[in-house]
């Protein structure tokens, strides 16, 4: 028989899959709601929340979700590990399910673009909130904050919520982290729950599902349950689990620390013979006499005047907002910083310049990577071509004016390679002048020694495969300019579409104002 049958629960009071109907404030989880919502009355930065695991970050963040006015506010979760920074724009763009028109980083920031216009454009402000933040790399941190800076008219477009585990403190607080530091607008440290709180989000879990009573807990029981479990929530939903289904086998109806004690025990033996050393640790023995409630950190007041405090919190809201200090007790080996993107132009211009700076960058391999052909290297080699053409062609014609006489009345022919009539005029088939005269021998080029005329289809073709590349060139440019001039054209009407509608919004204001006078 499962226990909430026995008991007859209206369903599982402690299910590891967070449900914001659930939700138990605890001091700290009340406080850290304060700091999400003072966020969100910015609009705007970066707010970040870390936590032990099974500290209830998840179940916090939900509980906000839930609490929020769709009409005014767009949010949506990032869940992705290990986001690599090439990809995050995608995953944003799937996880408030935007489209893009083509493929490609042009088209998924157009698209981005436009999606927040049009949130501006209807009121609402757009919320990403990531979870499992520690996970991300120092880059797609970095590509965060570059698209975190969006705005129209000084007014913010995005607002991202980073949530973590007490790692991401010490990513935060790398030397190269300051620029991402200076956009965090407030910070805090999710603690685990008192001895009394803990009592009373096992109490509030069971009320929810219609708990009378039945099995009763004595106060032994929950020292013993804190004892355990260090007042973190996720622990707390396995032990009681397994203490209301001791109970329900073994007809127990009530509950204390023995009985506590006997399934801990279950748990500890279980977990020892398990192959990870983490999940044998879960539980401890404790005696709940040698147990103290962990002391809540303490917060650092912000700065008065102009002292500046790291990270960087801007207060200005009617509320002081605190922040803890984020600096590990070992920093971590700063990497190489970041040069940052160029203030002036938009989005898509600081991406893009970003890219190009990449690309330009030496590559890290030993070995550098065979590279094409460029037009330049193709019109280099025929020069070069056409200079040791010249000697050889002079000696050649040097040496055979002596031995071979023209026939008579030939008439003495020039040639035309070097001239501009068989480039400018299409594609070179043959160039004139008499093969043993124009061919090329020597040890240094025994192939064409064999074939006097193979340095004539070789330079034909050059000269023609460089024309060919360079008519593409012009095409690539031409379409490219289109492109860019129409993206330019549909980014000015959307910004007049918001002009307008932002008029119409101050005339009605102000209409509604001399109304009410």
């Amino acid at each position: 028989m499962m226990f909430e049958e026995r008991f007859r629960f209206s369903g599982s009071p402690f299910r590891l899959a967070p449900d914001p109907k659930f939700f138990f404030g605890s001091k700290s989880h009340n406080k850290a709601m304060s700091y999400l919502h003072y966020g969100l009355r910015q609009a705007e930065g970066f707010i970040v929340i870390t936590g032990e695991i099974g500290a209830g970050k998840t179940m916090l963040i939900g509980h906000l979700l839930d609490q929020l006015d769709r009409s005014n506010v767009v949010a949506a979760n990032l869940l992705t590990p290990n986001l690599e920074a090439a990809d995050l724009l995608s995953h944003i763009l799937s996880a408030f399910r935007i489209e893009a028109a083509g493929e490609g980083k042009a088209s998924e920031i157009e698209a981005f673009e436009d999606f927040l216009f049009d949130q501006l454009n209807h009121g609402r402000r757009v919320l990403l909130v990531v979870d499992e933040a520690q996970n991300l790399p120092l880059k797609t941190l970095e590509e965060l904050r570059v698209l975190s800076n969006m705005e129209y008219d000084g007014t913010p477009l995005f607002q991202v919520f980073l949530v973590g585990q007490p790692d991401f403190r010490e990513t935060m607080a790398r030397p190269d982290m300051e620029q991402l530091r200076q956009r965090v607008i407030a910070t805090y440290h999710l603690e685990p729950m008192t001895r009394e709180e803990t009592e009373g989000y096992v109490k509030h879990r069971l009320t929810q599902v219609g708990w009378t009573g039945e099995p009763a807990l004595t106060r032994e029981a929950f020292d013993a349950i804190f004892a355990a479990t260090g007042g973190l929530p996720r622990k707390i939903h396995k032990l009681c689990n397994r203490v209301l289904l001791f109970a329900a086998v073994e007809n127990v109806d009530r509950i204390d620390a023995a009985t506590v004690e006997t399934v801990l025990a279950d748990l500890i033996a279980e977990q020892t013979a398990a192959p990870s050393v983490e999940a044998a640790e879960e539980f401890r023995r404790v005696a709940p006499a040698q147990v103290e409630a962990p002391k809540a950190v303490e917060d650092i007041p912000p700065p008065a005047g102009n002292d500046r405090a790291e990270p960087v919190i801007d207060v200005r809201g009617d509320a002081p907002m605190p922040m803890p200090d984020m600096a590990p007790e070992t920093p971590a080996e700063p990497a190489p910083a970041m040069t940052p993107p160029p203030a002036g132009g938009s989005v898509f211009d600081r991406l893009k310049a970003g890219r190009t700076k990449a690309a330009k960058a030496p590559a890290a391999a030993e070995t550098p990577a065979p590279k094409s052909a460029t037009l330049d290297d193709v019109a280099t080699a025929i020069a070069a071509a056409r200079v040791v053409q010249r000697e050889h062609q002079t000696a050649d014609i040097a040496a055979r004016a002596a031995e071979i006489a023209p026939p008579a009345g030939a008439p003495l022919l020039a040639p035309r390679l070097y001239g501009t009539d068989a480039v400018d005029a299409g594609p070179i088939t043959e160039i004139d002048g008499d093969d043993d005269r124009n061919g090329v021998e020597g040890e240094d080029h025994p192939a064409l020694a064999d074939d006097p005329s193979a340095w004539k289809s070789s330079v034909v073709a050059s000269i023609n495969d460089t024309r060919d590349e360079l008519r593409r060139a012009h095409q690539s440019v031409a379409r490219l300019r289109g492109q860019l001039t129409e993206i330019d054209a549909r980014r000015r009407r959307r910004r007049e579409q918001i002009d307008a509608s932002l008029g119409r919004a101050e005339t009605l204001l102000s209409e509604i104002r001399n109304a009410w006078r």
